[in-house]
């Protein structure tokens, strides 16, 4: 689930499907596919899709703030954490 986070961080800061794609090194149709999976396994929808372009839902704002944070804090605990020993 964290790469599906990452694939959607990527989309709504590039406001672009094919740009986060090129980003993330996968196809358009890809980043497109892992995002709907997020949203089946969250329950409720991310974004509202309007043929090429797309708004995020008041739930989907709420989540990627909340989500920049927890990437956030993984990355950083990663780092923490290699350093003991």
């Amino acid at each position: 689930m964290l790469r599906q986070i990452k694939y959607f961080q990527a989309v709504v800061k590039y406001n672009s499907f094919s740009k986060a794609a090129l980003e993330s090194n996968i196809s358009q149709s890809a980043i497109s596919q892992q995002i709907m999976t997020l949203e089946n396994e969250l329950g409720f929808k991310l974004l509202d899709r309007h043929n090429r372009s797309f708004n995020l839902t008041k739930a989907g704002e709420h989540f990627y703030r909340k989500t920049l944070v927890l990437v956030s804090d993984y990355e950083r605990i990663i780092k923490e954490s290699k350093k003991i020993d």
